[in-house]
């Protein structure tokens, strides 16, 4: 019977964020993201001091810096991380660089929630719709340089992937 009521409240849940998804809804866990907060009116306001972390993350990549290299440089100059930690992770680096709600944007419902008992989350592949929210707030990056970082990003992927593949063929 209680695991019957779970369900059903999880159902009921899933079905209220799949609302204000569909209705263009953001929202963000404010405390684990670098650059934003919550305004006194619900929405996402910038905060100065961490959108320049965030623009110098986008800025040292274009410059070449590596994700595991632009961490480096972040601990070696006392930065911390959105949670307050002095450690930088290369994955927290590629996340917030491949991260659209910098430039203004929100794609809703990267993850879902698979079993309602462990609470299982796992990326979305196209199992249930996503919304694509433009302009929903103000950027901290450009779209231009935004988009530059994504091609960047992506011309590295093609370099490593030739040159794993190279090695592979010998």
């Amino acid at each position: 019977l209680a695991q019957e009521e779970s369900r059903s409240i999880s159902e009921n849940v899933t079905w209220g964020q799949r609302k204000r998804f569909a209705d263009g809804k953001v929202s963000i866990a404010y405390s684990s993201f670098l650059g934003y907060q919550k305004g006194e009116d619900g929405q996402m306001e910038i905060v100065p001091e961490e959108a320049e972390i965030v623009r110098l993350i986008f800025r040292l990549y274009l410059e070449g810096y590596s994700a595991k290299k632009i961490s480096q440089y972040l601990e070696e100059n006392g930065i911390k991380t959105a949670t307050g930690q002095d450690k930088w992770y290369d994955s927290v680096i590629f996340k917030m660089l491949r991260n659209e709600k910098y430039m203004g944007d929100a794609l809703l419902q990267k993850t879902y929630t698979v079993d309602f008992m462990t609470k299982k989350k796992v990326m979305n592949k196209g199992i249930v719709p996503q919304y694509y929210v433009e302009d929903d707030h103000e950027a901290i990056i450009p779209k231009d340089l935004f988009y530059r970082v994504q091609e960047e990003l992506a011309r590295r992927a093609s370099v490593n992937k030739s040159a794993v593949t190279r090695e592979k063929k010998k």
